[in-house]
């Protein structure tokens, strides 16, 4: 993929919680409408990662940088913020607000929108991830894929450059999992950048431009889907697919 614009700049950033290193050095580019899927073993530092590329996580050493911002300068850190949109493993939506809710609330506090105008934008992402009909339902009542799928329309919502998805299906059985991955699909179409922590690699090498593999804190390999999946001699890459494809 021809780089058009680096939207993320990662730069040796290390990561311990307390005397446990979770990251040890990673360094990495991501660019505008860019797709990049991030695999790797349980505890290899997958979800740090986007978490700290997030701001939600502090790190040790090094610099995340988000359009020119540098994420260790506070102030800078608010306004990149503004540009990236997170999707949780488990949904993280407040169960005493509807579906309708969950959407216009953070509009209008974080977006300081109108309550019209919020809950305009609101209906045109519910009808986008196809759940206009559950929009006066509590969160409750669903499914996990739509409680996802609301989920993904919230961080649609503040209008973000990039989203970040930690593990979006790995709380779904697979007929509901296909329901989340149709709507990110639907992303990749408008040109949305992701970064996808995933550890299904089917969707995965059918929607990244480039995948990385994490092993120990670590970028241990980057590359195209076709490289990482089929064509590189990584010893510890080739160990954790076969793990991963006997686990299907």
């Amino acid at each position: 993929m021809d780089v058009i614009n680096n939207l993320i700049e990662i730069k040796e950033i290390y990561k311990s919680f307390g005397d446990q290193p979770v990251l040890r050095g990673v360094s990495l580019t991501i660019s505008a409408g860019e797709i990049l899927g991030v695999i790797g073993a349980s505890g290899s530092g997958k979800s740090t990662l986007i978490r700290c590329i997030n701001g939600l996580e502090d790190i040790q050493s090094g610099e995340i940088i988000v359009k020119g911002q540098y994420m260790t300068n506070r102030r800078n850190s608010r306004e990149a913020r503004k540009t990236i949109g997170m999707v949780f493993q488990n949904f993280n939506l407040f169960p005493h607000f509807t579906v309708l809710e969950n959407i216009t609330n953070p509009c209008r506090v974080v977006k300081k929108m109108n309550s019209k105008n919020a809950e305009i934008m609101a209906r045109t992402l519910l009808q986008k991830v196809k759940l206009e009909d559950k929009m006066y339902q509590y969160p409750g009542t669903l499914s996990g894929g739509e409680k996802q799928r609301v989920a993904i329309a919230r961080a649609l919502a503040m209008e973000p450059e990039i989203i970040l998805f930690d593990e979006p299906t790995s709380a779904l059985d697979p007929e509901l999992a296909f329901e989340v991955f149709d709507t990110i699909k639907l992303l990749a179409e408008d040109g949305l950048a992701m970064v996808i922590v995933s550890h299904q690699i089917g969707f995965i090498k059918n929607l990244a431009h480039r995948i990385i593999f994490i092993d120990d804190g670590r970028i241990s390999c980057l590359g195209t889907p076709e490289y990482i999946l089929n064509n590189n001699n990584n010893a510890r890459l080739q160990d954790f697919l076969i793990r991963l494809r006997e686990n299907i």
